[in-house]
């Protein structure tokens, strides 16, 4: 089967999963050619790439990436194009162009998260012209599911689950440069993504000094970029033990840190998925998180962590002194997490679940036309 994936989500996302899928499907990846090029040497040869000049949202340039998307499509003559992200503009044009395919479109997030105003540069009006488009959608977990279900008004059918892939680039990136852990040293602890507020900051920062206080000499790195770390560095101030990198990690810096973390926190008010989660999984790293959406799902079932209320600082500073101060239980979490990135985020089963979606569309695109 011949599939076109369209680099319309992360980028980590999109590589992870296209390069699962393109074990079982002749597949190509059209995407943005700054960020695809650079990494096309840590990717597998059976994944085909067609990078391409990719302007922002506001650039009539787009009616040029148009039309090249299109001719790539064509190139490729696939059975199924999947959107691997619903934040689309101009691409939503290419629609009408694609009736006689079927269409998935993933949606990493069915409702904008609070304070995220990143995602709001995009129109709601053709996120949701996409969403109904598709001929399949596809979420990260049970929860997602029931709230597009809910909102979207589309058959249970037709919204499937597809596990977030562990993001195991890095890892790879790590072995392959030789990279360890910094030997020796007090226990670390990583906050690492968008630093945005509802990722649970500031319950973090309040939380800190309980941690500090009961395991001196614990680091807490909180590494990102995101409009909230101005306040960030203020809040950050004066806190024991705590370093913050306000700016995105190049791609050896990220898997550095994930190597020297002991664990990561991810404190979130709100979540639907994470890509954070998901490259913890590929370290075999320990998580304490906050019970929410299909985080909290992840966690759960791969037990690759503790789960806290969210909102709540003294929940969050008792487990993060609890798995520091028991080195056995961390090890134990760790084989889970690892475990998780070789079972059920693995890209063998990612790519054969990806499989079986991409022959049930091409069933029901033949069922619709055959009514």
């Amino acid at each position: 089967m011949r599939v076109v994936c369209l680099q319309t989500g992360p980028l980590d996302y999109c590589v992870e999963f296209a390069a699962a899928a393109a074990r079982r499907v002749e597949l190509l990846l059209i995407g943005a050619g700054a960020e695809l090029e650079p990494i096309r040497d840590q990717l597998p040869s059976e994944l085909a790439l067609a990078p391409l000049p990719w302007p922002r949202h506001r650039s009539l340039a787009n009616l040029r990436l148009l039309r090249d998307v299109l001719a790539r499509i064509r190139d490729h003559r696939p059975e199924v194009v999947h959107f691997l992200g619903d934040s689309t503009l101009w691409l939503n044009l290419a629609l009408p162009f694609l009736r006689h395919l079927p269409r998935v479109v993933t949606i990493h997030d069915v409702h904008l998260h609070p304070g995220d105003v990143q995602s709001r540069r995009v129109p709601r009006l053709t996120v949701h012209q996409l969403r109904r488009a598709a001929t399949l959608l596809v979420v990260h977990g049970p929860d997602q599911r029931r709230q597009a279900i809910a909102q979207l008004g589309r058959p249970a059918s037709e919204v499937v689950v597809l596990p977030h892939p562990a993001l195991s680039r890095y890892a790879r990136l790590a072995a392959r440069e030789g990279l360890v852990r910094r030997p020796g040293g007090p226990p670390r602890v990583l906050f690492f993504g968008r630093l945005m507020r509802y990722k649970g900051l500031a319950v973090l920062l309040e939380a800190w000094p309980g941690v500090a206080a009961a395991r001196p000499g614990t680091e807490l790195l909180v590494a990102g970029s995101g409009p909230d770390a101005a306040w960030l560095a203020r809040a950050c101030a004066g806190l024991p033990g705590v370093r913050l990198v306000d700016r995105r990690l190049g791609d050896l810096e990220t898997a550095q840190a994930f190597l020297d973390a002991d664990l990561l926190v991810l404190p979130y008010i709100e979540a639907s998925q994470s890509g954070v989660l998901a490259l913890a999984a590929a370290f075999g790293r320990p998580v304490v998180a906050s019970a929410v959406g299909d985080l909290a799902t992840t966690v759960r079932e791969t037990g690759m962590g503790r789960l806290v209320p969210p909102g709540d600082p003294a929940a969050l500073a008792a487990a993060l002194v609890a798995l520091l101060g028991d080195p056995a239980e961390c090890s134990r979490l760790a084989r889970a997490s690892a475990a998780a990135a070789e079972g059920p985020l693995s890209a063998a089963t990612v790519g054969a679940l990806a499989a079986e979606l991409y022959a049930d569309a091409v069933a029901r695109r033949a069922g619709r036309l055959a009514a």
